[in-house]
């Protein structure tokens, strides 16, 4: 009888072993999408702030917003996907689906913010 605990306290912790496994590749993988959601949410802001920058004619930053807005909304399958694997990126993923109902300028602080954070060495996320 004792040998049958034994036997199923080791396949007990096999199998919390296997499933921590999978969870930190999950991790991993929701991180590398996050980060390429905010590789591309930094590209959107620069071309943002060009579209809002002085001297440029109204039909050039026009062209630039819509183009700032494209490139957010390309971050969002990205986003979408750490999403799926990290419930902790629902906020970046929300924010960006904003940008199709609301200017890009409203925002920008939040996903400069949301950004920063999951671009920088912490794993704790603290939006």
């Amino acid at each position: 009888m004792a040998r049958l605990t034994w036997r199923t306290a080791a396949v007990a912790s096999a199998l919390t072993l296997a499933a921590l496994s999978l969870t930190a590749c999950s991790n991993s993988a929701a991180s590398s999408n996050a980060h390429q959601a905010c590789q591309r949410i930094e590209v959107s802001l620069k071309t943002y702030h060009q579209a809002t920058a002085t001297g440029i004619t109204p039909a050039r930053a026009a062209a630039l917003d819509a183009k700032a807005q494209g490139q957010l909304l390309a971050a969002l399958p990205f986003a979408a996907s750490a999403t799926s694997d990290d419930g902790t990126y629902n906020a970046l993923m929300t924010t960006i689906q904003e940008g199709d109902r609301v200017p890009e300028g409203l925002l920008t602080a939040s996903l400069s913010r949301q950004c920063k954070q999951i671009m920088s060495k912490s794993s704790y996320l603290g939006l």
